[in-house]
């Protein structure tokens, strides 16, 4: 998650340099004309409404101004119509978005994160390097287009926030295992054949009953104006409250049946280039584009194999507990003293134990749940720990294994999957956050 937070914005607005004879002016380069002293003098008789209350988020104020900064802001970089119209339906919208703004910022603060001087310098430096924006230009560059850059340092600075908590809080709990890479990599087997879609969302939550009114007429809007032209990504970046957002909404490439049935019945009926919505699901409204297909095909893969000895110890008929617990001494015993496959034969032998037995060159996917676990964890002439069954014990030890698969393959499914779990989790996180703070909206 680099901080690209607001490069898609940057680019609605087209760059002029500041080279002789183009026009262009730097923020406070010229006196203000007739026309910009009656602007000014607009504004200072609007001050007193400007500082109205928009909304209380917990301890902190949002201002009239602050929605109207940040409104005025995304219309001019998302170029959307800007009209009364336009400006009503989604300043509801725009205002959903600072609460949220502030909601990060708060868990920030309250995590002991700080968004450093450094920190903001070096994501506005990637801003115009990305854009080809002259070093130092950035906010003079908005300034000049009557943009309150204060509104885009706070939406910078809540996204660097915003991922220092991800990293600490949600990125620790996401937990990719061999067996789930496994699965993914059969079930992909199994659809070959299958389309496969690259699709980008656009998300508004639905948090209460009274909002579905409200959301559903931003999302028609929003839909409206995507028919008309205005770049889906932008409008996902500024309105999508996914965590895809930072990245103009893109999903990447999706199975069928990876997305809520509303919206997979919507995905089989769409092609490339298409746009649907506003879809009502369970948490909101989404408005989908698919953006291609492509046919699943996973080319040549050779499944994981290992080879391993195990030693089973079957529990004597109408087993007591003494007999059981003898039964898991010796296997303790088994499993803490061997160093090797040779050697956990030997010590079942002299310990009396004959059901040991060499699996070799086994699949991992053929394998009973109960070793299939051990066998992708374990380290190669290591014993496991007893492993109950219904019917006694068992220590395994793997003597060799073959990942199968290749490392690049594997890791890249362990990425895509991991990313997936993060996007869930974080959106939970933020979900929680709003429904366990007091929220005041007045406007």
């Amino acid at each position: 998650m680099k901080a690209a937070f607001v490069v898609s914005l940057v680019l609605a607005i087209t760059w002029v340099g500041s080279g002789p004879g183009n026009g262009s002016a730097r923020a406070g380069d010229a006196a203000p004309g007739t026309e910009q002293l009656a602007q000014r003098r607009a504004a200072l008789k609007q001050a007193p409404n400007e500082l109205r209350i928009a909304a209380v988020v917990n301890s902190e104020v949002i201002t009239v101004r602050d929605l109207r900064a940040r409104l005025n802001f995304v219309l001019k970089t998302s170029r959307i119509r800007n009209d009364p119209e336009t400006r009503k339906r989604l300043s509801k919208q725009i205002l959903r978005s600072l609460i949220e703004e502030r909601l990060k910022m708060q868990e920030a603060r309250r995590l002991g994160i700080k968004v450093t001087k450094k920190e903001l310098d070096a994501s506005v430096g990637r801003l115009e390097a990305n854009n080809n924006i002259p070093k130092g230009r950035l906010l003079p560059f908005f300034r000049s287009r009557g943009i309150d850059t204060r509104t885009v340092i706070e939406q910078i600075q809540a996204a660097i926030a915003w991922r220092r908590v991800i990293i600490q809080k949600i990125r620790p709990r996401v937990r990719i295992s061999n067996e789930e890479v496994l699965e993914y990599i059969a079930r992909v087997k199994a659809n070959q054949g299958e389309k496969r879609y690259r699709v980008s969302e656009i998300f508004l939550s639905v948090d209460s009953p009274d909002q579905e009114r409200d959301v559903r007429r931003t999302a028609q809007r929003l839909f409206e104006q995507i028919k008309k032209g205005v770049s889906f990504a932008r409008i996902a970046t500024q309105f999508s409250q996914s965590p895809t957002a930072k990245v103009g909404g893109d999903l990447g490439w999706i199975d069928q049946g990876s997305l809520p049935s509303e919206l997979d019945n919507r995905l089989r009926q769409m092609k490339p280039g298409h746009v649907v919505g506003p879809v009502r699901t369970a948490g909101g409204y989404y408005i989908l584009a698919l953006r291609e297909t492509r046919v699943i095909a996973l080319g040549p893969t050779k499944e994981p194999t290992v080879s391993l000895t195990q030693v089973v110890l079957k529990y004597p008929p109408k087993a007591k507990d003494a007999d059981r617990k003898r039964q898991l001494e010796q296997a303790k015993k088994i499993s803490e003293t061997a160093s090797s496959c040779a050697d956990l034969e030997k010590r079942s032998k002299e310990l009396g134990v004959s059901g040991t037995s060499r699996l070799k060159n086994v699949k991992l996917a053929s394998l009973a749940p109960h070793l299939r676990r051990p066998s992708q964890s374990l380290q190669v002439g290591r014993a496991s720990p007893p492993i109950e069954t219904k019917d006694g014990l068992t220590v395994i030890m793997v003597c060799q294994r073959d990942a199968g698969t290749d490392r690049k393959r594997m890791q890249s499914i362990r990425r895509a999957l991991a990313a997936r779990q993060m996007n869930i989790l974080t959106r939970r996180y933020l979900r929680d956050l709003r429904r366990s703070a007091y929220l005041d909206v007045r406007v």
